[in-house]
């Protein structure tokens, strides 16, 4: 019984009139525009997506091409959204890692646009910023654990200068009041 029903289900895809191979050229933009429509995405991630999905290299390939033409993928604008997005809460470090390794975009096109965006100050006042949050939240209680501030900026994805510029600030901020033998 199962063979009759699986025969039946042949002979109605092929009754439908569409090859198999037209309905996926259309199925892969629709399935990259769908995917897009829900947030921005690098070139990367929506090939990725589309092969696992089970699309052939020439599907993926036109698909990308299309969605590209229409504006839809735009590795430079993502760059510039992604740096807008995260910018307040990561450094230049941790955002040009996750948008190389984890996005997958060209690394000229990540720091050109890190590089517009983030100026040596803002980044200073960001990451001084940061370890304001850090210190009120209460995770350092003595001097020794200034240490711990500029790890936790390090993990954020500053760079050492920058860091080296902020420990100082904020044991001065904190001077006697917080460690009586400052």
């Amino acid at each position: 019984m199962r063979d009759t029903e699986n025969e039946k289900k042949k002979t109605n895809a092929s009754a439908d009139g569409e090859s198999g191979r037209e309905k996926s050229k259309v199925s892969a933009f629709d399935a990259a525009a769908k995917y897009l429509s829900l947030s921005p995405r690098s070139e990367k991630e929506v090939r990725e997506r589309l092969y696992k999905k089970g699309y052939h290299k020439s599907e993926v390939e036109d698909a990308i091409a299309r969605a590209k033409h229409y504006g839809y993928i735009d590795d430079v604008r993502y760059v510039a959204d992604f740096v807008e997005y995260y910018g307040g809460k990561l450094g230049r470090k941790k955002m040009e890692y996750k948008l190389v390794t984890e996005k997958g975009v060209a690394r000229e096109i990540v720091l050109n646009g890190i590089a517009d965006a983030v100026s040596d100050e803002d980044e200073r006042e960001k990451a001084l910023g940061i370890a304001r949050k850090y210190v009120v939240a209460g995770r350092i209680t003595e001097r020794k654990d200034l240490g711990k501030v500029g790890a936790y900026l390090w993990q954020r994805g500053f760079g050492r200068s920058t860091i080296d510029e902020v420990i100082p600030t904020i044991a001065d901020e904190l001077g006697g009041e917080m460690f009586p033998d400052a």
